[in-house]
């Protein structure tokens, strides 16, 4: 009997050594295969800048990285200093905001609801049926919204200018101070859209713009891939190509909409997918890369006949650079930054129409007149307008197998 409890204590200690042993492999085999824990829509961190580099990992042999990117939106900063007079208003509200305090009381009554409706909705339209949304630029009277009153934002310095003074192809403006403290950052749409719900959500959370676009990198009509080569190390290295752009192939996500590690991707240089060519340099862990146009472009539906109506949204941006620190974990974070035409961050909303307008409550023409009013970029020689505006959209990315198709098309050419 005694024999038969000290065999049975045994193996029950036996099983719970095991057990102890697989929790932590079993953790670490979930680690590597998803995205990191922290959810895809959270707020990406602060401008990449050169900091003494953390402990990173030896790059591959052959010095070729791949990425997907699972998180690119607006750079933003949360918080009530950012817009001191409250969020940018919408159309409803801005009417009434034109009416006497008495007016107001009476048209909001339930009884006068449609008196209501029909006039806010009429001050939206012009007398031969153009609509502020469709037509946004032949309204040009409409006021300009709430703008970002802090002085700090994310971004770049894109003209290597602190002070924001005009040049042959800047306008000039108010100079941004990042979170870490650097100077001259460049980010004009940030001020103008940045009080924006859209943007910034209600009560600091975060807004649909950042729930839409990342939604749009899982569902392939906007993936994006990287491919690094030439990468001999990830702390310093001053000669790295990045292949930066779209392709159609929707990533693989687990239950919780995290994207899965080491998926396999191949850049698409078939329209309507961009694919850019950069130089760059690793600098305390910092990839950075030269100024040069990049263009990224999003479909509109991703079904059986793929990409069902054509374009919905474009990225152009003029001397384009990318900002990414390598992570421990093998991840990448930080920020695109450009010279952005005007007329791409109004574009959506603009093939949306009267329903961007009375449904949504968007102000087009006060953004198209608000971003034109703040441009600071692509200076027209002939008339001394900036055409396009700086921005920042913060980037997150997890490891992956990227293909470069125009690379393999080149070999097999070269081949013959």
């Amino acid at each position: 009997m005694e024999h038969d409890r000290r065999g049975r204590h045994a193996g029950r200690r036996a099983r719970l050594l095991r057990h102890a042993c697989m929790a932590p492999l079993a953790i670490g085999i979930m680690a590597i295969g998803a995205a990191p824990q922290g959810s895809v829509l959270a707020t990406a961190p602060a401008t990449a800048q050169a900091q003494p580099a953390p402990q990173l990992p030896a790059p591959p042999a052959n010095g070729e990285m791949g990425f997907v990117v699972y998180h690119f939106v607006e750079s933003l900063i949360q918080g009530k200093d950012a817009c001191p007079d409250g969020p940018a208003l919408k159309n409803r509200e801005i009417f009434l905001a034109t009416l006497p305090p008495e007016e107001q009381e009476r048209i909001q009554k339930k009884e006068n609801e449609q008196e209501f409706t029909r006039r806010w909705v009429a001050s939206m339209m012009k007398s031969n049926g153009a609509d502020m949304c469709t037509q946004f630029d032949q309204f040009p009277e409409r006021a300009t919204l709430r703008q970002v009153g802090s002085p700090y934002a994310r971004g770049l310095n894109l003209d290597g200018d602190e002070v924001g003074s005009a040049g042959t192809e800047t306008c000039a403006h108010e100079n941004f101070t990042s979170p870490g403290g650097e100077k001259g950052i460049d980010n004009q749409a940030y001020r103008a859209l940045g009080c924006k719900l859209e943007w910034r959500g209600v009560d600091g959370t975060q807004g649909d713009q950042v729930r839409g676009l990342n939604g749009f990198l899982a569902s392939g009509e906007f993936t994006q891939a990287i491919l690094l080569r030439g990468v001999d190390s990830l702390v310093n290295d001053n000669d790295v190509e990045v292949i930066y752009g779209n392709t159609p192939d929707r990533p693989v996500v687990d239950s919780s909409g995290k994207f899965i590690w080491h998926s396999s991707f191949t850049i698409s240089d078939r329209a309507p997918r961009e694919r850019n060519v950069l130089r760059g340099k690793i600098v305390n862990g910092v990839l950075t890369t030269e100024p040069t146009l990049i263009r990224l472009t999003q479909t509109w539906g991703q079904g059986g006949m793929r990409d069902l109506r054509g374009i919905r949204s474009r990225w152009t941006l003029h001397k384009g650079r990318l900002s990414l620190a390598f992570q421990p974990d093998g991840t990448l974070k930080g920020v695109v930054g450009g010279y952005q035409p005007m007329y791409e961050f109004v574009q959506s909303p603009s093939m949306g129409g009267i329903g961007s307008l009375l449904v949504a409550g968007i102000d087009c023409a006060g953004e198209f007149n608000t971003l034109k009013k703040l441009a600071d970029g692509m200076r027209d020689p002939k008339t001394g307008q900036c055409t396009a505006i700086s921005n920042s959209l913060d980037l997150e990315a997890v490891p992956a197998f990227v293909n470069d198709v125009a690379a393999k098309a080149k070999q097999k050419v070269a081949s013959r």
